[in-house]
C-alpha cells in the first residue's frame, strides 16, 4: 500500500498536487467555518452583554427607587410621615439624584409631594379614577411591589416614569409611596455610552396595560437584515429591552483568512506538485510547512475554548505572544507594538495593580495550577484605563513545567462602573441611616445571628467590639427585665402576623449605670418553608431625652390640675361670698326706696336706683368673671361635635332678643368639627349676643352665620350689619374687660370676646375680625375638621 502510495506520488505529481490542495482547503474551510461559528456567538454575547448592562442600569435605578420607597412606607407605617416627610424628601432626593420627586397617595389620591413648590397642582388627583393610570396603579397592586408605570406626560409638567410601592395596614391596602424620575435623565443614565452613532440599535418597549400593545419609546428602526438580535424582558415596567447589532461582520472577517488559506491552499498544492518533481530536495521543506499548518490548526482549536473579545497564545520556550485583532482595537495599539515585546505588557498594566498581577500569575506559573485568572487595569493608547479580566489556560510539559498559555481578554469597565454606583448608593443609603442617629439590626431569628451597626452599641455607652461577641442575647442581656416580657409579646404578635411590623419602648442599661430607653421596631422580610420568621431588620432609637420630657409634663399636668381645682375652688367660694352682700345691698335698697318712696325726693329715689344697678352689673361682672375662670380644656373629652344643632340652640336661647329687636338670622349649613360641646357653644352664645347688642339704630339686625373648608380646618364666620369696629381696635377687643361703648350705651362687662378667644385657642385654632366702623362686623376662627378616619 504505502509502495503504491509513494508510486502514485512521484509518478502522477499533478493528482498529487490537486489531492494536497483538496485536503488544504477542506481544512482551511471547516477552521473557517469554526471561526465564523465563533465570531457569531461572540456577537450574539456582546448584543445579550449590553442589554444585560441595559438591565442592570435599571435594576440599579430600581433599587434606589425601591430604596426611597420603602423609607417612606416605613414613615407613612410608623406615623411619622408628618414629622419628617419634608426632611426626608430632601435627603432622598439630594442622595439619590436620579429621583426628581416623592409622593404619599391615600387609596389612589396624592396628599404629599416633595418638593412641592411647582407640583402643587397634582394635591388631591385620584390615579385610580384615571383609566390609564388606573391600570397600572392595580398592577402594583396585585404584585405588592414596586411597579414602575409610564413614561407618560405629568400633570405637573414634563415626561416621566412613576414607581408605586403598595401600602398595606393589618392586609389592606391604603395607599401608595411613590417616586417620579425625568424619563430623559432615565433614558440618559440607562442608555450612557451607546445611544446615538453607536453600532448598536437599541429600543426600550412598552407592553400597553390596557390592550396589551407592544409599543417603541426611543422609537428605534431594526433592520432585517442586522445582525443579532436580543430581547429581555424588565417586569417591574413591563419594559423590554430590545438590542441589536447593526451590521453583521462575522461573514467580512473571515474572508481575509479564507482567501488567504485558498492561496496557501493553492501554493501547497502547487508545492507538492515540484516535490512530486523534486522528492529529495523539497521533503524536509514539506515536513516543515506541514507541521506549522498542524500547530496553527491547533492554535484555532484552542482559541474557539475562549469567550472572550480578545484571544492570545502565549509561547513561553520560544518568548513570543501572539494577540487576536480585537486586541487593537479595544486598546488601540497596533500588532507591531505588543509582539514580541516582554516590557510592552508590563508597561500598560496600572502602577497600583502591577505587583498584584506579577505575584498571582508567578504564583500560578510555579505551581500545578490549570488555569489563572486576574482583575486589573490596562492603558489604553489614548492615555486612559480599561477594568479588564485576564483569563487563561496553562499548558505544562511532562515535568509539569508551564511552557505555554493560551486565554482570553474581556473588558469590564461597565461592570465594574455599575458595581462602583452601586456601592455608591448603598453608602448614600448608610448616610442617610446614620443621619437619623439610629442603631440597627439584622437577626436571623432561626439561629440567633444578630449583626448591629455601631450607633446601636453607641446608645448604651459601648462601640461594638466590647460588645463582642454579638447574637440576640446581647439585646437580652442589657434590656431592662421589666420591659423584656412586654416586647416578647410584641414580637410574637409579629410572628404570628397579627401585626405588620414590631415596635416597643423599653430601657437598656447603659455603660455608666443608667437606664437609657430606646424605640424598638422591626419587620420580618423573610420565612422559612413552614411559615416561621427567618430574616428580621430592624432599628433602635434614643428616645431618653423625649420619655424625660413627658415624665416632666405629666408633673407638671398634674401640678396645674391641682393648681386649677384650688382656683375654681377659691372662685367658687370668692364669688358666692361676694354676690351675698351685693344681694343683700340690693334687697335693701329696694325696701328703702318702696318704703320711704313718699319721703324721698326723685333725686333719693334716683341714686339708690344707681346703687341696685351698680349692685346687679357687679353681680353679672362676677358671673362672667367665673365663666371666664372656669373655661378648662380636657384633650381627652374631644368629640364630633355638629354645629348645626349647636347653633340651634343658641338660637332657641336668643329667640326673645331675636323677636324684640326684629332681627334676621341665616345660618347656612354647617360642618362637624373636633372638639367639646359646651365650651364651643358659649363662643356663638357671645358671637350671637354681640351682633344684636350692637346694631344701629333704624336698621333691621340680620346675623349671618356661615363656614369654608380651609385645609384640615373650617373657617366659622359670625357677619352683622351693626356699628362695626375701627381697625385699631381689632386685637385689643380681645383683651378681658376691654370696652369700645359705655355701659349706658351698650350694656356688658367686655368679657365675651375674651372667652371666645380662650376657647378658640383652647382648640388649636384663631379668632379674628374683619369690620368698618358704620359697616358691620365679621368674626372669623377655625376649628379643626371632624374626620372619621383620623380620630
Amino acid at each position: 500500500m504505502m509502495k503504491w502510495i509513494r508510486r502514485l506520488f512521484f509518478k502522477s505529481p499533478v493528482i498529487t498536487g490537486l489531492v494536497v490542495f483538496l485536503l488544504s482547503f477542506g481544512t482551511g474551510l471547516y477552521l473557517t467555518l469554526k471561526e465564523y461559528q465563533l465570531e457569531l456567538i461572540e456577537e450574539k454575547e456582546n448584543v445579550e452583554n449590553i442589554a444585560e448592562l441595559i438591565e442592570d442600569r435599571i435594576a440599579k435605578i430600581i433599587s434606589s427607587a425601591n430604596s426611597a420607597v420603602n423609607i417612606l412606607a416605613y414613615l407613612v407605617r410608623t406615623d411619622r410621615l408628618d414629622q419628617n416627610f419634608r426632611e426626608v424628601g430632601r435627603s432622598i432626593i439630594d442622595n439619590i439624584d436620579i429621583i426628581d420627586q416623592i409622593q404619599v397617595l391615600d387609596s389612589g389620591e396624592i396628599v404629599a409631594t416633595y418638593p412641592l413648590v411647582g407640583n402643587e397642582m397634582v394635591i388631591g388627583y385620584d390615579i385610580l379614577k384615571d383609566p390609564y393610570r388606573r391600570e397600572e396603579a392595580i398592577m402594583a397592586i396585585e404584585q405588592r411591589e414596586l411597579y414602575f408605570a409610564g413614561p407618560f406626560e405629568l400633570k405637573q409638567g414634563g415626561k416621566g416614569i412613576v414607581g408605586r410601592l403598595p401600602l398595606y395596614k393589618n392586609g389592606v391596602f391604603e395607599g401608595f409611596t411613590a417616586i417620579i424620575i425625568d424619563w430623559y435623565k432615565f433614558q440618559d443614565q440607562v442608555l450612557f455610552g451607546y445611544q446615538p452613532n453607536s453600532e448598536y440599535t437599541i429600543d426600550i418597549l412598552k407592553i400597553d396595560p390596557i390592550n396589551k400593545d407592544i409599543s417603541s419609546l426611543l422609537n428605534s428602526n431594526f433592520s432585517q437584515s442586522g445582525g443579532p438580535i436580543t430581547e429581555l424582558v424588565i417586569p417591574s415596567g413591563n419594559w423590554i429591552i430590545k438590542v441589536q447589532l447593526d451590521n453583521s461582520n462575522a461573514f467580512i472577517s473571515i474572508i481575509p483568512n479564507t482567501l488567504f488559506r485558498l492561496i496557501s491552499s493553492i501554493l501547497l498544492g502547487f508545492l507538492i506538485f515540484k516535490l512530486a518533481e523534486q522528492p529529495y530536495r523539497l521533503s524536509k521543506q514539506v515536513e516543515e510547512t506541514t507541521k506549522e499548518l498542524l500547530l496553527s490548526n491547533q492554535r484555532f482549536e484552542l482559541a474557539t475554548k475562549a469567550t472572550s473579545e480578545i484571544i492570545w497564545d502565549w509561547d513561553m520556550e520560544k518568548d513570543y505572544t501572539y494577540r487576536s485583532e480585537n486586541f487593537e482595537r479595544l486598546l488601540g495599539y497596533s500588532q507591531e507594538e505588543s509582539f514580541n515585546n516582554d516590557k510592552f505588557w508590563k508597561s500598560i498594566i496600572h502602577p497600583e495593580d502591577y505587583n498584584e498581577v506579577e505575584s498571582n500569575l508567578k504564583k500560578a506559573l510555579d505551581s500545578s495550577a490549570e488555569k489563572w485568572s486576574q482583575e486589573f487595569r490596562v492603558k489604553k493608547s489614548d492615555g486612559q484605563y480599561l477594568f479588564i479580566v485576564d483569563k487563561g489556560l496553562i499548558i505544562r510539559n511532562k515535568k509539569g513545567k508551564a511552557i505555554r498559555m493560551i486565554g482570553s481578554t474581556q473588558d469590564i469597565t461597565a461592570r465594574k462602573k455599575a458595581e462602583t454606583d452601586l456601592a455608591d448608593q448603598r453608602q448614600r443609603l448608610t448616610n442617610v441611616i446614620e443621619g437619623t442617629g439610629a442603631g440597627t439590626w439584622e437577626w436571623n431569628v432561626q439561629t440567633g445571628e444578630t449583626q448591629y451597626n455601631e450607633t446601636w452599641a453607641n446608645i448604651i455607652g459601648y462601640t461594638l467590639e466590647e460588645l463582642a461577641p454579638l447574637s440576640i442575647q446581647t439585646w437580652i442581656d442589657f434590656a431592662h427585665p421589666e420591659d423584656l416580657e412586654q416586647s416578647n409579646q410584641e414580637l410574637e404578635k409579629c410572628f404570628r402576623g397579627e401585626t405588620e411590623s414590631y415596635e416597643s419602648e423599653c430601657r437598656m442599661k447603659h455603660k455608666d449605670g443608667r437606664w437609657v430607653w430606646v424605640l424598638d421596631r422591626g419587620k420580618v422580610f423573610s420565612w422559612t418553608k413552614d411559615g416561621k420568621p427567618l430574616m428580621m431588620f430592624g432599628t433602635h432609637v434614643d428616645i431618653t431625652e423625649k420619655k424625660l420630657r413627658e415624665e416632666e409634663i405629666k408633673r407638671t399636668n398634674l401640678q396645674l390640675q391641682s393648681a386649677n381645682e384650688e382656683l375654681k375652688s377659691f372662685a367658687s367660694v370668692a364669688s358666692h361670698d361676694m354676690k351675698e352682700p351685693l344681694r343683700m345691698i340690693s334687697s335693701f335698697l329696694q325696701l328703702l326706696e318702696k318704703k320711704y318712696e313718699n319721703v324721698l325726693d326723685e333725686k333719693g329715689i334716683q341714686y339708690i336706683r344707681f346703687a341696685v344697678d351698680g349692685s346687679k352689673r357687679l353681680s353679672q361682672l362676677i358671673d362672667d368673671m367665673m365663666e371666664y375662670a372656669q373655661i378648662g380644656f380636657d384633650p381627652s373629652k374631644l368629640s364630633k361635635v355638629d354645629l348645626n344643632s349647636v347653633v340651634e340652640e343658641v338660637i332657641q336661647l336668643k329667640q326673645k332678643v331675636i323677636e324684640e329687636n326684629n332681627a334676621i338670622v341665616e345660618v347656612s349649613p354647617l360642618p362637624d368639627i373636633l372638639g367639646i360641646r359646651s365650651p364651643i357653644k358659649s363662643v356663638f352664645i357671645n358671637l350671637i349676643s354681640n351682633a344684636l347688642k350692637y346694631q344701629k339704630k333704624n336698621v333691621q339686625p340680620v346675623v349671618k352665620i356661615y363656614s369654608t373648608k380651609e385645609g384640615s380646618d373650617y373657617r366659622i364666620t359670625v357677619e352683622d350689619n351693626g356699628i362695626g369696629i375701627d381697625k385699631e381696635y381689632y386685637q385689643k377687643i380681645f383683651n378681658i374687660f376691654k370696652r369700645l361703648h359705655t355701659k349706658d350705651e351698650y350694656p356688658g362687662t367686655g368679657i365675651g370676646l375674651a372667652i371666645c378667644k380662650k376657647v378658640v385657642s383652647q382648640h388649636g385654632g384663631k379668632i379674628w375680625l374683619d369690620s368698618e366702623p358704620g359697616k358691620g362686623s365679621t368674626f372669623h376662627f377655625l376649628l379643626r375638621a371632624y374626620d372619621d378616619q383620623t380620630y
